[in-house]
């Protein structure tokens, strides 16, 4: 067992007052001239040779007492079980715990836009929740317990989902954490939240697709310059590839050439695209094999970078992914330029990927084939999609397939 020295005495000091020892004498209770009569816990930690001290947070002698033999129990089981009582900051902890997933990309045993996810979560959010400077050793189960609350006051708009989903994190930093000894517990105490229904984002409906697809095609030729027309093209064919393909956001920023093969058959052109695990969420390599394989004709038409390592939505004059912002700031000059912008629906870059799986839900594809093309479960797909009403499955069923007329799009018709 670890060593807690009782080598306190209590007579009179200007800087201690109202001294008090406890727990037989491992440990002292006091007052000082700043502390406003709250009670401050003090004890010595032989193994790390330093004072560990924390306020009570109480004028009371006898709340005191027992406040300060709680936290010397909970500091002997510590020390007993061979954990630290210092160390690292929360901020380091937190560090400490984005390097090791940083480990887990590099053996591809998360993505990397997976970590992106964990690292905003953390610094935006959890860190500050508890201050960078926090000690570990002042971190307790229950010092998550309010997180939620917390979220809510800075955004009452955060969902409920999202706020699990940062609690999942927090508790992976505290197993993480427990691992190294820096904790004698290996989860916290969170506030327990149920996801009744299942988090539907929204959806392009048909004419809201088309109005986007066709103003894609007219915004890239009002371009002032050819770096701003090279960027508008790309993001037209990114849009049509995501939605035929169903590709994920990221799985699409790291699409390489060598991922893409070009197939003729029966004088259509079809694309497929040989996702490897480590760009895929649920890191299970997978292919996918869609109509209009054409849209990657065209961008090795204007692309300085086709080779097979070669991303194949890239920089300009750089071989490297287009950042996120960047993305989204074109997303929005698009959906402002083709008066989505106005719709009462969050439509994103995902919206393209859920109306992909619902226009082949509708069209009749079963939910295992759609489901293994779109690298995600059956479970997810019919929970996800249950909402897909009868009228619309009757509506769909009387229609075919066409192109327009230059084949951008894969579009209804009545029949």
């Amino acid at each position: 067992m670890g060593t807690i020295e009782n080598n306190y005495k209590t007579e009179a000091s200007s800087a201690y007052l109202r001294q008090e020892l406890i727990y037989g004498g491992k440990a002292v209770i006091y007052t000082t001239p700043d502390s406003n009569g709250i009670y401050q816990f003090r004890c010595w930690i032989a193994e790390e040779k330093k004072y560990f001290r924390k306020t009570l947070r109480t004028r009371s002698q006898t709340e005191a007492i027992r406040l300060g033999e709680e936290e010397m129990l909970g500091i002997l089981t510590k020390v007993k079980s061979g954990h630290k009582i210092f160390g690292l900051s929360w901020g380091e902890l937190c560090e400490g715990f984005l390097e090791h997933s940083m480990e887990r990309v590099e053996t591809n045993r998360i993505t990397k836009g997976r970590y992106g996810t964990i690292k905003t979560q953390i610094s935006r959010h959890i860190i500050p929740f508890l201050h960078k400077n926090l000690r570990v050793s002042e971190i307790d189960l229950n010092s998550f317990m309010t997180y939620g609350m917390y979220r809510r006051k800075k955004n009452p708009e955060v969902q409920d989902v999202t706020i699990r989903n940062e609690y999942t994190t927090v508790n992976a930093i505290i197993k993480w954490g427990f691992r190294n000894r820096y904790f004698p517990f290996e989860k916290c105490n969170v506030e327990e939240i149920k996801i009744i229904d299942p988090n539907t984002r929204d959806a392009f409906d048909r004419d809201e697709y088309e109005i986007l697809y066709r103003s894609a095609r007219y915004w890239y030729k009002k371009a002032d310059t050819e770096e701003e027309a090279y960027y508008r093209q790309l993001l037209k064919e990114f849009i049509l590839i995501k939605t035929n393909s169903m590709c994920r956001f990221g799985e699409m920023r790291q699409m390489k050439w060598g991922m893409v093969k070009i197939i003729n058959k029966g004088g259509k052109k079809y694309m497929q695209i040989n996702l490897p695990r480590e760009i895929c969420k649920n890191r299970k390599s997978r292919t996918v094999v869609a109509r209009n394989g054409q849209y990657f004709e065209r961008i090795k038409k204007y692309s300085k970078f086709t080779g097979k390592d070669d991303y194949v939505f890239t920089r300009q004059n750089v071989n490297k992914p287009i950042s996120k912002s960047q993305y989204y700031r074109y997303w929005h000059k698009l959906m402002s330029y083709s008066g989505l912008d106005k719709s009462d629906k969050k439509l994103s870059y995902y919206s393209l990927r859920h109306f992909g799986i619902t226009a082949r839900l509708y069209s009749g594809v079963n939910h295992y084939d759609v489901a293994k093309i779109a690298g995600t479960n059956v479970s997810n797909i019919e929970n996800h999609y249950e909402h897909m009403d009868m009228t619309k499955m009757l509506d769909t069923a009387s229609m075919t397939h066409s192109f327009d007329k230059d084949g951008l799009v894969q579009k209804w018709v009545d029949n």
